[in-house]
C-alpha cells in the first residue's frame, strides 16, 4: 500500500525554524554545508546537548563510529529532511547529505527574521506546498500528495477536530491525493468510525500498521510532524486539547481543534490551484524559470513585502510566465499552490536566480 513518512525531531515548528535561521546565518559564507557543520553550530550555540554535555563536548559524547548511531548526527539529519521538505535547503549533485540554503532560506534566515507575522506567513506557505515525490526527498510508495492541504481540508470536513489516530488512517494512509473524490471518501470513512467507540479506529490503526509491517507506534511517531504543524504557535492553525464524545463511548480524546485561521487556512487552500510538477515539465526551462520567479514574488507578497521590486517582479513575471499560467487557467499568480524550491530541478531554480 505505501504510507507518508515524516520524519521525527520533535513537533515545535518554532524551535526547528530559529534552528535553521542560526544554521543559515553562520553557513552563509561557508556554504555547502554537512551534517557535522550543523551538529557543531547547534551544539555551540546551545540548541542541542548530548548526555547533559554542551558545545564541543556534547559532540564528543555523541560521535560512534557507526554514525546511524549517532543520536546528535540523526537529530540534525532529520532536520534537515524538514527543511528540504519546506524547501529551504537543497542537497547537493554530489552528495544528499551536504547542502546549500535556498533563496526561499536566505529569505526565512535573514529578510524575515524580525518580523514574526512576516516569518510566520512564510512557515505556512513553506508547509503548505511540501508536495510528494520531489527532487530533495524521498517517500517511497507515495503517488502524489500534498499533505498539508490535504490535511487542513480533512479537518475542516471533520468538525474542525483530529485525532492523532484519524490523521493515521485520514492522511499517512493516503498516498494519492488526486484521486477524484478521495477526500470526501475519507471524510465518510473517518466519520463512520466516530459513530462508533474509539476502539473502532485503534483497530483500523492496527490493521494498517500490520499492512505496512510496522508498529503502530511508527506510525503514531510519523504523527507528531503534522501535529506539531497544527499546533504551532507561530503558524496559528489548531490547539491541542480533550475533546469528548468524538466516539460513541464518549471518552475524553486527545484532539486537535483548527482555529479560525485554520478554518480559513482550509477554505483558501480548496479554492487554490494545486500545481504539481508534472503539470509543468512540458515548458522550456526559461518558461519554468520565470514561473518559479512568478511564485516566489506572490510568496514574498503574501508574507507581507511591499518593497517596489515586488511589485515590479509579480508584474514582469506575469508576463513572462503568461503560457504556463493560460494553461494552468490561473488569472492571478495569488491563485497558486506551488513551491519551486520544494519542487523544481536545480537548472530551474539556478536560471530562476540569474533572472531574479
Amino acid at each position: 500500500m505505501g504510507k507518508l513518512r515524516f520524519p521525527n525531531p520533535g513537533s515545535d515548528i518554532e524551535r526547528m525554524t530559529k534552528v535553521f535561521t542560526l544554521i543559515a546565518s553562520i553557513a552563509d559564507d561557508k556554504e555547502p554545508f554537512d551534517l557535522d557543520f550543523m551538529t557543531d553550530v547547534v551544539t555551540a550555540n546551545g540548541q542541542a546537548s548530548s548526555q547533559g554535555a554542551q558545545g564541543a563536548q556534547a559532540v564528543a559524547k555523541s560521535r560512534r563510529e557507526d554514525r546511524s548511531r549517532d543520536p546528535l548526527y540523526n537529530q540534525l539529519k532529520m532536520y534537515s529532511e524538514i527543511y528540504r521538505m519546506f524547501g529551504w535547503i537543497r542537497p547537493t549533485p554530489s552528495s544528499r547529505l551536504t547542502f546549500t540554503t535556498t533563496l526561499l532560506g536566505e529569505t526565512i534566515a535573514f529578510d524575515a527574521l524580525n518580523d514574526r507575522e512576516c516569518l510566520a506567513e512564510l512557515v505556512r506557505q513553506s508547509v503548505l506546498t511540501i508536495a510528494f515525490p520531489n527532487t530533495t526527498t524521498e517517500n517511497l510508495g507515495v503517488i502524489s500528495q500534498r499533505p498539508f492541504s490535504w490535511l487542513l481540508r480533512l479537518a475542516a470536513q471533520l468538525d474542525s477536530v483530529i485525532t492523532r489516530h484519524e490523521i493515521i488512517i485520514g492522511l499517512l494512509a493516503k498516498t494519492d491525493d488526486t484521486q477524484e473524490g478521495g477526500i470526501e471518501e475519507t471524510v465518510e470513512d473517518i466519520r463512520r468510525l466516530r459513530r462508533g467507540p474509539f476502539q473502532g479506529l485503534v483497530d483500523r490503526v492496527n490493521i494498517f500498521a500490520d499492512q505496512e509491517k510496522v508498529q503502530r507506534n511508527t506510525l503514531e511517531n510519523y504523527t507528531r510532524f503534522p501535529m506539531g504543524v497544527l499546533c504551532s504557535p507561530l503558524i496559528g492553525w489548531g490547539t491541542a486539547g480533550k475533546i469528548p464524545g468524538l466516539y460513541s463511548d464518549r471518552r475524553k480524546i486527545g484532539a486537535v481543534s483548527l482555529s479560525d485561521e485554520g478554518i480559513s487556512r482550509a477554505k483558501e487552500v480548496s479554492a487554490m490551484i494545486d500545481v504539481r510538477l508534472p503539470s509543468i515539465e512540458s515548458f522550456s526551462l526559461d518558461e519554468r524559470a520565470a514561473f518559479a520567479s512568478l511564485v516566489y514574488y506572490q510568496l514574498l507578497n503574501r508574507a507581507g513585502f511591499r518593497e517596489i521590486e515586488v511589485a515590479d517582479g509579480l508584474s514582469r513575471y506575469t508576463e513572462r510566465a503568461g503560457s504556463i499560467m493560460q494553461c494552468l487557467g490561473a488569472d492571478s499568480p495569488s491563485s497558486l499552490l506551488f513551491s519551486p524550491f520544494a519542487q523544481e530541478k536545480d537548472e530551474v531554480l539556478n536560471r530562476a536566480i540569474e533572472g531574479v
